[in-house]
This record gives C-alpha cells, structure tokens and sequence, in this order.
C-alpha cells in the first residue's frame, strides 16, 4: 500500500473516530441529561400529589380495620386518577405507591397502597418493599436518601418519592411514583439528530483526506526520510525547510528536536552521577561532562536520620513502612530544596543534605536551620495523620555544622556524585548521632550558631566531646524562630 493510500486512510479514519467519538459523548450528555429530566418530572408529580392527600387517612394505613376502607378506597381513586392524568407521550405513570412503616418493626417499611392492577405485581398492604435489588433502610428517613440517589443510576432514575407529614410535621410516609414507557422520551430518538451530521462529517472527510493526502506526500516523503535518519541515530540530519508553511514550520521543529537530542545525549551520559536541579542546569548551560575535580569552601552540613527505625518497622506492616517511607523522604527532599539545600545522599533512613553548594548562598546557615525546623514541623503533621489511619509514627534527629570542606564531582568517568567531604561533614554527622544522648530534635554546631545566633531562638547545651576529635564541641538547640535566647 502507497504512503499516498495510507494517509488518506488515517485521515479519513481519524475524522470517523473523532466523529464518532463526539456522537458517542453526545450520546452518554443526552443519556444522562435526559435520565435527570424523566427523574425530575417523577419527582414533582410525587411531591404535587403527595400535597393533595389528607395525612388523617394515610397515617391509617396499614391498620387491619374494616373502619378506614371507605377511605382507603377514596384514597385509591385519588391515586389512580393522577396515573390516568399522567399518561401522555412525555410522561407515561405506570403506578403510585405509599411506603408506611410497619407496625412490628418500625424500622422496616411496608406498602401501605399501590394502584398497579397487574394480577400478580400488585403490592398488598403490609408487603415489604424491595426494588430492582435495593431496599430501604432506616425507615422512611431512608428513602429521602435513597431518592436523592436514584437520579444518578441507571436502575431507579424513573422512580420518585415525597414526603408526606401529619399536622404536627412528623413524616409518617413517603408518597412513591413509578414511570412507565412514554415514546417520546427514548434515547432511540437522539440518534435521529446524531446521524446525518455525522454522515455529512463522513462525506466531506472522504473529500478533504483525498486532496490532503495528495497535496502532502512529496513534501512528507521528505521530512519523514529526515526523521528516519535520526531515528537510526544521525543527530546531524537536517530538515529541508521546503513546501507549504506548515512544513516549513515542521521542519523548524524537527531541527529543535535534533539540537535537543544532541544536548539530551550529553545529560543522559552524566545522568547517574547528578540528581540536583542545579547541577544539571549546569550541564545544559556548559554543554559537556563536568569534570572530576573539587574546591574548598565553607558550607552547611546537615543530617538527618529516623529515630527507632527498626522498632517503627516492627510495629507497622510492611507495606505501609515503605508507603510512609515515600512520603516522609519526599517532603524532607522538597523543604530542603525550598531552602536553597542540595540532597547529597540518602543514607538508609537516613540524609544527607548540603547548603552552600553547588549554588552559592551566603546565608546557608540560616537556610540550614530553617529547613530543620520546617522537616521536624513536617515530621509532626506526618506523624498525626499517620496515627489517625492506625500507623506508629517515628521522630527525626537532625545535626547541623558549618564550616571548610571540599565539595565537587568525586568518582569515576562512569559514575560521579557531587558531594561533600572533610571534617565538617563528619562533625555534622555525629551532631545527628549526640541528639539521642542530649534528648534534642535539632543540634546545632557552635560555629554554625555564630553566625545565625539572631535568627533564630537557641537552647545553650553545653558542650560535648565526639569521636575523632580531641577539644569539646559548643552545642545549642533550636527552639524556634525569634530573637535570640540566652
């Protein structure tokens, strides 16, 4: 088959499916349009009617006496009378029924009355009342809510109910109306407006993919050879920009498509080792591999990691570990980001995060502590909704320290990371392990709290000695945003 054929098939095919498509959800609005209308209309014949009944007789039915038949038959005529007067081509009432509560379990609803005349279908005085699979329940407060429902179904939408009350407002039963089959309401008839559109659509598709597919095919022959060549990974090719204006306008966008594979291939081979936005803008802007090299200058450390992890895995299902997991990494890694912090690694259930690099930031003290306290104010919000849907929560330790470290691409040609490295990450890192013994959410290094000490509210704890280094280390906790404590 020619490209020629084949494009005026998939021309004239894309217009018969979208045509289609647009009759078929013509169909379901009209479907659905039409099913809200017919439940309007049995509701409002049921509430009129139920207006017109006297509640003295209604509340009787059900009662075995031979005393209420006279009424009840009076009642019946009335009922009756308004089917009769409601057989017409729009509307068709098949038969109207009054639901009562039943005298021995007034939780249950009974028929009270029903005018269908069908030997066999007829509802006698305290029958239970059922209907197309579902059933009323909590007596009659029950059918309100059953009624506000039926319009959206397919079974049930051409039933209504009203209300009826005593004189003291009390509801004592619920007038039901059932429609029948009435012509001029079948959807049949929609597909008398649906079909000559869209035999006209089919004509002039029939008309316009014969002119377009032979007005198209040299210029597209062109182009398509071109897309070939860069799908057997020629990222030099270049489309001609010849014929009609939109293939002008095609060709201009494959050779944006081609400049963007060429940059994407340069990504894609330094993809492994980065996962900050910042670092593959600055690929994209270079345009080349980054190299493996670093440079000394003064960052914020920060680390972060699950109190109790393995307690808080034993007492939840596994399932709902990694689903907490997923939630709690994602939010820390966005309010790290929000603070202008780069996420340098996950450790376990643990992180590490870095403020001050790749992008400068000459206040990555503050944003430090700002993004702990918002990740333990997060924490706690997770926490509370986590022990509302049955789970055990966890807490979070934090260790922040600023100071020199070497930070920069370090690996191999195959796999590189950006990261940080010296004693200050090391010092940050026992920080977060000295929180269990101190008993704080966050701890604070010394020479982090010297230069972010107006910022924020401070806790003095003293100082501590941690492993690998000799001279104490000054620690503060972080109370809060404010002036500062002493």
């Amino acid at each position: 088959m020619t490209y020629r054929r084949q494009l005026f098939l998939l021309l004239l095919a894309l217009v018969v499916v979208s045509t289609g498509l647009f009759a078929a959800a013509s169909y379901r609005v009209c479907d659905r349009l039409l099913r809200h209308e017919v439940h309007r209309k049995v509701h409002s014949i049921a509430a009129t009617t139920a207006l017109f009944l006297d509640p003295t007789i209604v509340a009787q039915l059900g009662v075995p006496s031979d005393d209420i038949k006279p009424q009840e038959a009076q009642l019946e005529r009335i009922l009756r009378a308004v089917c009769d007067a409601n057989r017409r081509k729009d509307v068709n009432v098949d038969h109207i029924f009054i639901l009562v509560p039943s005298r021995r379990n007034p939780a249950a609803v009974v028929y009270g009355l029903d005018t269908r005349e069908e030997s066999g279908i007829t509802h006698q005085p305290g029958d239970a009342f059922e209907a197309d699979g579902w059933n009323a329940w909590a007596g009659l407060e029950g059918i309100h809510l059953l009624d506000d429902q039926l319009r959206d179904f397919q079974v049930g939408y051409d039933t209504g109910f009203a209300p009826i009350f005593d004189r003291s407002g009390r509801l004592i039963a619920e007038l039901g109306v059932r429609l029948g089959w009435a012509p001029d309401t079948m959807l049949g008839n929609v597909w008398r407006f649906l079909l000559p559109p869209f035999l006209l659509t089919l004509a002039l598709a029939l008309i316009i993919s014969a002119v377009l597919s032979r007005e198209v095919t040299g210029p597209l022959y062109r182009l398509r050879a071109t897309v070939e060549a860069i799908g057997e990974g020629n990222l030099n090719a270049i489309a001609e920009p010849r014929g009609p204006v939109e293939f002008v306008e095609m060709a201009g966008a494959i050779n944006l498509m081609t400049a963007g594979l060429r940059e994407r291939k340069v990504i894609e081979q330094a993809f492994s080792g980065y996962l900050s936005r910042e670092v593959l803008d600055r690929i994209l802007r270079d345009g080349k591999l980054p190299e493996l090299k670093g440079e000394r200058r003064r960052v914020s450390l920060l680390f972060a990691d699950i109190r109790d992890f393995t307690s808080m895995s034993e007492k939840n299902q596994p399932e709902d570990v990694v689903e907490m997991l997923s939630e709690f990494f994602a939010r820390m890694v966005a309010i790290v980001r929000e603070n202008y912090g780069y996420v340098d690694k996950f450790l376990g259930d643990g992180m590490m995060a870095t403020f001050g690099a790749p992008a400068d930031d000459v206040e990555h003290e503050k944003h430090a502590i700002s993004a702990a306290l918002e990740m333990q104010q997060e924490l706690r919000r997770l926490s509370s909704k986590w022990e509302s849907e049955g789970r055990v929560g966890f807490r979070m330790g934090i260790g922040i320290n600023s100071g020199n470290a070497v930070v920069g691409n370090i690996g191999s040609e195959a796999h590189m990371e950006y990261t940080a490295i010296g004693d200050t990450v090391n010092l940050a890192s026992r920080l977060q392990n000295a929180t269990k013994e101190v008993h704080a959410e966050i701890l604070v290094s010394g020479s982090t709290y010297d230069v972010a000490q107006t910022a924020f509210r401070w806790e003095p704890l003293g100082e501590i000695t941690v492993r690998g280094r000799s001279q104490p280390v000054r620690i503060y906790g972080v109370l809060g945003d404010g002036p500062r404590v002493h």
